[in-house]
C-alpha cells in the first residue's frame, strides 16, 4: 500500500514482522515500541510457532498479534509494509508482497536483487512497478554502515576510494546455519569456501554498487579475496561445534572496480569465539568495532564501536534490525520502485521513545 503523501496522515502505519529469530525478534520489539507503526501480523518461518501471539515469541506480555505461516493470510490484512527478514531471500515471496502492493523492508542479504540469478533484480523492479510499491534492502553491514560512508564524504571535494570495515567477534551471534554456510567448522579449502561465500552473498556485490552510484559512478567489474583461520582447539559453542584445524575466523575483502582500478572496498573480519578465549590460527585483529576511510580531499577515517548497556541481556540483533524498522515511514512515502539509501529521507530513530 503506497502513501504518496509523504506521510501516514496522522494514523500508524500497519507493519507484518516476517520471522523471528535473532534479527526478526529485534525487530519485532523494536515495531511494538515505535508510537509511529502497529503490528497487524507476523509470519513464522516454524510451523511450531504458527498461533502464537507475537508477544509470547519474543519474550514479553501477549499483545494480540498471532503469528501465521501462511502466506496468503498476510496479503489479506494489507499492511503497509512488510519487514522481511529470513536467513535468504525467497524472490517468490517478494514479488507476491510486492504486485500486492506491500511494501518492503529486508535484511535478508538482499539490496536490489541484481546479483542474484534468475534476472531477479528485474523480476522484483517489475513487481514494485506492477503493484505500486518500494523494496528497500537494509541492515547494518550492509548497508547502514555503508550509508554512513556516503554521508561522511559530503565535506570531501574529491573521493578516490571508500573503505568499510567490519572487524568483529560474532560468537554471541547464534546462528549456526548462517556460519556453516560461511564455511565455519568445515576443512580449509578455500576454492569451496570462496565458491561457497560467494554464493551466499551476492548482496555484497549489491551493495558495492549502492555506494557507488551515490556517488554517479558505475563499477565495472568485482574482486573477492580471502584468507581464514582454524580453530588452535576443539571449540563448542552454544549453538556450534568447530572442530580443532577447522575453519574458524574469515577475513574477506569485497573490491568494487572502475577502470581496472578500486573504488569501493568492503572488508569484513569475523571470528567465532575469542571473546570467549578461544584461539585462531592464524590470529587476526579485531577492533570489535567498525571503520569508515575515505580516501580523497579531505581524508576521512571514522570508528563506530556499539556498547549495550547491559552485556549479560544483550539485543544481539538490534543493530542489523532497526536501520530496517526505523527505515519504514520513509521507504512508505517514498516513491514505487526499488530503493537506495539515496532515495529516502534521512533515516533516524525519530518516534522512537527517549525514557
Amino acid at each position: 500500500m503506497q502513501i504518496a503523501s509523504g506521510d501516514s496522515g496522522g494514523r500508524r502505519l500497519r507493519v507484518v514482522q516476517w520471522t523471528t529469530g535473532i534479527v526478526g525478534a529485534s525487530a519485532l520489539r523494536g515495531i511494538l515500541e515505535d508510537p509511529r507503526l502497529e503490528l497487524v501480523g507476523v509470519h513464522a518461518h516454524s510451523p511450531g510457532k504458527a498461533g502464537t501471539d507475537a508477544g509470547t515469541l519474543v519474550g514479553i506480555e501477549p499483545v494480540g498479534v498471532v503469528a501465521t505461516i501462511d502466506i496468503d493470510a498476510v496479503l489479506a490484512l494489507n499492511p503497509d509494509c512488510v519487514v522481511y527478514m529470513p536467513q535468504w531471500p525467497d524472490i517468490g515471496e517478494l514479488e507476491r508482497l510486492l504486485m500486492a502492493g506491500i511494501n518492503v523492508v529486508t535484511t535478508a542479504r538482499l539490496v536490489n536483487g541484481r546479483h542474484y540469478p534468475g534476472e531477479a533484480g528485474e523480476r522484483l523492479a517489475r513487481a514494485a512497478a506492477a503493484g505500486r510499491s518500494s523494496l528497500f534492502g537494509t541492515g547494518m553491514n550492509p548497508m547502514h554502515i555503508p550509508t554512513v560512508a556516503l554521508a561522511s564524504t559530503a565535506m570531501c571535494r574529491r573521493v578516490h576510494h571508500v573503505r568499510v570495515l567490519e572487524s568483529v567477534d560474532c560468537g554471541m551471534y547464534g546462528a549456526a546455519a548462517t556460519w556453516e554456510a560461511y564455511g565455519f567448522g568445515t576443512p580449509l579449502e578455500p576454492d569451496r569456501l570462496n565458491k561457497e561465500l560467494l554464493e551466499a552473498e551476492p548482496g555484497y556485490k549489491e551493495a558495492l554498487d549502492a555506494v557507488a552510484e551515490g556517488f554517479g559512478v558505475r563499477l565495472d567489474d568485482y574482486r573477492l579475496r580471502t584468507n581464514y583461520a582454524v580453530a588452535a582447539e576443539d571449540r563448542q559453542l552454544e549453538y556450534m561445534f568447530i572442530a580443532k584445524g577447522t575453519v574458524s575466523a574469515l577475513d574477506a575483502v569485497w573490491e568494487g572496480r572502475v577502470d581496472d582500478k578500486p573504488f569501493v572496498e568492503f572488508r569484513t573480519t569475523w571470528t567465532l569465539g575469542s571473546f570467549f578465549g578461544f584461539h585462531d590460527e592464524p590470529e587476526f585483529p579485531i577492533l570489535n568495532a567498525y571503520e569508515v576511510t575515505i580516501t580523497g580531499e579531505p581524508n576521512i577515517r571514522m570508528k563506530l564501536n556499539f556498547m549495550p548497556e547491559d552485556l549479560e541481556h544483550i539485543d544481539i540483533g538490534i543493530t542489523t534490525a532497526m536501520p530496517a524498522v526505523n527505515a519504514i515511514p520513509s521507504v512508505c512515502a517514498a516513491p514505487p520502485g526499488v530503493l537506495s539509501p539515496t532515495d529516502l529521507t534521512l533515516v533516524t530513530a525519530r518516534g522512537i521513545p527517549r525514557a
